[in-house]
């Protein structure tokens, strides 16, 4: 019998305490709520090598390389217009006997170029490789250039004779910063 009385008594406090924890709550609060996830992607990574350089792919001259890549991965309007600040992180290695001039264009899906970066990569060789970090960061409003690309273009230039061994290689990544609000 006292074992009942016990249970009823634990039942009835159960009840009253989940009853007190909703009782109090001001759903209307959650216009206030501001939301900051951070989104990490990985990007583009590719690696081109030195003959590559040496012949006509298209249209594009002697010595120049270009990768073109979808990243549609902010098509949503509500998600582009989140984006508050987006970092790139490009790594770079150099293999070749030739130096590099790097165009990076993100580009909308009718081909309109919305932002673009460029760098330059030194000579390296087989035995000491030219390493480079190229970190961009981006903020609000020009970050919406960013948003509105479907791909990302990358264009490696060969700086005076096109290589005649070694590779060019990148790694990418992307952080986006978002601000969400419960309006």
């Amino acid at each position: 019998m006292n074992y009942f009385i016990l249970k009823l008594i634990g039942v009835f406090l159960l009840i009253a305490t989940l009853g007190s924890c909703v009782k109090d709550t001001d759903f209307d609060q959650f216009d206030q709520t501001l939301l900051t996830p951070i989104i990490d992607l990985n990007l583009v990574f590719w690696e081109v090598n030195a003959p590559s350089f040496n012949s006509t792919s298209g249209n594009l001259p002697l010595g120049t390389v270009r990768d073109t890549t979808e990243i549609r991965f902010l098509d949503d309007p509500d998600t582009q217009d989140s984006v508050v600040r987006a970092d790139f992180l490009f790594e770079f290695e150099n293999t070749s006997d030739s130096g590099y001039d790097l165009v990076i264009d993100f580009v909308s899906l009718s081909g309109i170029v919305t932002y673009s970066l460029q760098t330059s990569i030194n000579t390296g060789s087989q035995s000491q490789p030219e390493q480079q970090v190229l970190l961009q960061e981006i903020l609000a409003p020009e970050v919406m250039n960013v948003t509105q690309a479907g791909l990302i273009a990358i264009s490696a230039i060969a700086q005076g004779l096109p290589p005649q061994q070694g590779s060019l290689s990148m790694k990418s990544k992307a952080r986006f910063y978002l601000e969400i609000s419960g309006q």
